[in-house]
């Protein structure tokens, strides 16, 4: 959303039709970062039965008082009027923000930490969940994705065959899981891959993760968030996947969706992850400006 258009004006004394509401909620909604404390509206295209009650009228007060500095706001939006001009101007600047890409020192910060949770392991083994990996966490979630990986063999460094990736393939999965490190496998393996490989991996990895939070949060919201959630989202998203923290975490993101990064921190806590992993994200959330 870069601009929104109205046909009556919405607020205190405004026309307030249906869908004209609703526009002002979602627009108001993408720029709660500039008017805190004010938590997400719901988006239902109503106002209290009595306005000058209402969190709508009291999220435009709060934007005319804080963006554009009324000292008296009239919690009102008139079409092609001031406040209204105003909020396409920051919608505009919030999707402008959006399309910027990760810095570099966040993404050489985000590679680091990747690689000290997750390890950096060029032959397959089986992670805690007896799923076969390889990399820096990278998932073979079956024999043709371990096919797709252009393995060698460690001692020649010729490429391996699909036959050769195959039975170790079988291999690894057959071998016991839980509580063995990753290099408990590496006798049972011929077959290794490439730092430059493991690298265009966690690229790839990068570009999924941003794409599917900017998916649960939004574009811009997401590009909004100081580097240290940012880092913390990753890091769970890496773990959890996208539908597990989409949908199994919904005080969280209840949390997240009003910038309440200190409270987030205490819901973001996950099963089967080292303690250590967990307190790393929640103290990155509860640092975050």
């Amino acid at each position: 959303m870069s601009a929104i258009r109205i046909t009556q004006s919405v607020g205190l004394g405004g026309a307030n039709s249906l869908d004209d509401v609703k526009t002002v909620q979602t627009a108001l909604n993408k720029l709660l970062k500039l008017i805190p404390p004010t938590q997400a509206l719901i988006v239902d295209g109503r106002l209290n039965p009595r306005p000058e009650n209402s969190k709508t009228v009291a999220a435009i007060k709060l934007f005319q008082s804080k963006v554009l500095t009324m000292v008296r706001p009239e919690g009102k939006i008139a079409p092609n009027g001031r406040t209204h001009k105003k909020i396409n101007e920051k919608l505009a600047g919030a999707a402008v923000v959006a399309v910027v890409p990760l810095s570099g020192n966040l993404k050489t910060k985000l590679k680091q930490n990747m690689m000290k949770y997750e390890g950096n392991v060029p032959h397959m083994y089986l992670d805690t969940k007896g799923y076969v990996t390889v990399g820096v966490g990278h998932l073979l979630k079956d024999v043709e994705a371990a096919k797709k990986v252009p393995f060698i063999i460690r001692d020649t460094g010729a490429i391996a065959s699909i036959k050769q990736i195959e039975d170790e393939f079988k291999l690894i999965k057959s071998k016991p899981f839980g509580s063995q490190a990753a290099v408990f496998y590496k006798p049972f393996t011929k077959l290794v891959t490439t730092e430059a490989v493991r690298e265009a991996q966690v690229e790839q990895h990068i570009r999924i993760f941003e794409s599917e939070l900017k998916r649960i949060y939004g574009v811009s919201e997401f590009a909004s968030y100081p580097n240290d959630v940012k880092l913390a989202l990753f890091d769970m998203i890496f773990n959890l996947g996208m539908p597990e923290l989409k949908d199994e975490f919904p005080n969280f993101n209840k949390h997240m969706k009003v910038r309440d990064f200190k409270q987030a921190a205490i819901e973001s806590n996950r099963k089967d992850v080292p303690t250590e992993r967990n307190t790393y994200v929640r103290n990155l959330f509860k640092s975050a400006k």
